[in-house]
């Protein structure tokens, strides 16, 4: 059994509105400012004290496009090589992009 609280563990847990849950690693959750504000805010907050964050209005299909950004960006951060495009399905742009503004994604986007 691990010693490290919740707070401390590796990884966090982001909870879509429709009850499908996503396991990434603390770090690359830390990309987006507003995760990393509700993991790292002073006080005993449920998100930071259990390491849980739930969205109530983004949708499974898209927090886990945004979770797969995410780890695409941590991947290629700092690379001197072309980076690829990350591809976005037309029909889910508009939403995808949304939920990258809301959690403060777009600071770190190079999104195509």
């Amino acid at each position: 059994m691990s010693s490290l609280a919740p707070a401390e563990s590796e990884y966090v847990t982001l909870e879509s509105s429709d009850g499908f849950q996503f396991v990434i690693h603390r770090e690359v959750a830390m990309l987006s400012g507003t995760v990393k504000n509700m993991l790292s805010s002073p006080g005993h907050f449920t998100e930071s004290t259990e390491g849980v964050i739930q969205f109530r209005d983004i949708k499974a299909i898209i927090l886990e496009k945004v979770c797969k950004y995410w780890y695409y960006k941590a991947r290629h951060l700092n690379s001197v090589t072309e980076i690829p495009h990350f591809e976005i399905e037309p029909e889910y742009a508009l939403e995808t992009l949304m939920a990258a503004d809301f959690l403060d994604t777009s600071q770190y986007a190079n999104i195509y």
